[in-house]
């Protein structure tokens, strides 16, 4: 009887995995592209030039001003929705963190969109300071100095045709007043403590490597923006655990036969 139990759990978990490696191999190739690769350390290039969303046209050094460290927001407006997700969460922190926005570090967003218009950047960013207060800029760039500046820290993102839109990891930067990535940190809402000491330990320099394992887990965690969640994953598991579950019914119901067979011999 033991071996009629592990020989369909056996077959269930090959087949669930089988499964699963057949939804990575079917996940569309610009997603392939998106991850995040260890910057810190790092230098952003200083001479790349942007737009604000008053139309007026700067050098990215003007964010660094060797005193405040910079907390960064790779985003864009028409996104409509993880980089939403991303900014609410990284405004709920700076609202709760003991750190007076402004006077203690400086938070700028930066558009992936080269096509993003300042009409429609100054009306993000009134939104925004409605949330936090002044101390918001909103970078917008054409192509190249937009991915130069995104290479720069690692964030690598990429166009899908069939949703029209950036598919891109969830992350925000934190970076020193001289412009030195010193640390990272991942997902859609965060911590106000732990954003605020990352704050206070770039001020003073000091760098925070990702965990060696942040790689693999962005992997497995990768936004598709086709479906609004992780959806090859998800995909995965519920087929995986359908099959369990067809298979321990299938499982139970011979085994009851069997049983009740074997009673009346």
């Amino acid at each position: 009887m033991r071996r009629l139990l592990v020989a369909p759990a056996a077959l269930a978990v090959a087949v669930g995995l089988a499964g699963t490696d057949t939804a990575r191999a079917q996940r569309p190739p610009p997603l392939e592209a998106v991850r995040l690769d260890d910057r810190v350390g790092d230098r952003v290039p200083l001479d790349l030039w942007f737009g604000d969303a008053a139309g007026r046209r700067l050098q990215l050094r003007e964010m660094f001003d060797g005193e405040r460290p910079v907390l960064l927001v790779l985003s864009y407006v028409r996104c409509r929705m993880l980089c939403s997700v991303v900014l609410r969460g990284a405004t709920d922190a700076v609202r709760a963190m003991p750190l007076a926005l402004g006077r203690d570090y400086r938070f700028v967003i930066a558009s992936i969109d080269p096509h993003e218009e300042s009409a429609t950047a100054a009306a993000k960013l009134s939104e925004l300071r409605t949330r936090v207060g002044d101390g918001v800029t909103y970078l917008l760039g054409a192509e190249r100095p937009t991915r130069e500046l995104a290479d720069s820290v690692g964030f690598r993102y990429a166009w899908d045709a069939r949703t029209e839109q950036y598919a891109h990891p969830a992350v925000v930067f934190v970076l020193t007043p001289d412009g030195t990535l010193a640390s990272r940190v991942e997902g859609v809402t965060f911590d106000p403590a732990q954003l605020a000491g990352a704050l206070r330990e770039a001020r003073r320099g000091e760098l925070s490597p990702p965990p060696s394992s942040a790689a693999d887990v962005l992997g497995c965690f990768r936004f598709d923006p086709a479906v609004r969640e992780h959806r090859e994953m998800i995909e995965g598991y519920l087929r995986f655990g359908g099959l369990a579950i067809s298979v321990a019914m299938l499982s139970a119901i011979v085994l009851l036969f069997l049983w009740e067979r074997g009673r009346r011999v």
